[in-house]
């Protein structure tokens, strides 16, 4: 069993009705009705073209790239 490296992205939205049309990107981990938002985790090669795809529906206000990879995750005790 290998395991696929995945993004996740932060897709805000217009109206909270669209949700359903979302899912064909990929995998939706948590979505917030009352904020209008929601997490959708990719493939990690797919990114750049899904952003583009995204990036161009009517419905879509904005896409992030989740910043949870670039932070540092070595922890010391003092």
């Amino acid at each position: 069993m290998t395991l696929t490296p995945r993004t996740n992205l932060i897709i805000y939205m217009k109206s909270s009705k669209n949700e359903r049309q979302l899912r064909k990107y990929g995998h939706i981990a948590y979505f917030n009705r009352k904020d209008k938002w929601l997490s959708l985790y990719i493939d990690t090669e797919k990114v750049d073209e899904v952003l583009e795809q995204l990036s161009r529906l009517k419905y879509v206000l904005n896409v992030e790239i989740s910043p949870y990879q670039t932070l540092e995750t070595n922890y010391e005790s003092l």
